[in-house]
């Protein structure tokens, strides 16, 4: 499979973009959920919203996680 897409990035140097904006896009993804949930983990043992707290962590992934750290508890 993979010598397949270094035959096809030879020929189609266009495919080759395609393909690595494909995987660039789901390691960012992933690394979005990993941050989302870290950031409801340290928001609930905070006594904040997890759910509100890991929504943002999804879509602003390490702004998010350094401001839950940075906040004080409400405990």
């Amino acid at each position: 499979m993979l010598h397949q897409l270094v035959l096809a990035s030879y020929s189609q140097p266009e495919a080759a973009g395609f393909i690595l904006r494909g995987i660039k896009g789901i390691f960012v993804a992933i690394g979005s959920v990993i941050a989302a949930v870290i950031c409801a983990v340290i928001a609930a043992t905070k006594g904040r919203n997890p759910f509100g707290w890991g929504i943002l962590g999804l879509f602003f992934s390490i702004l998010t996680l350094i401001v839950v750290i940075v906040i004080p508890s409400k405990k």
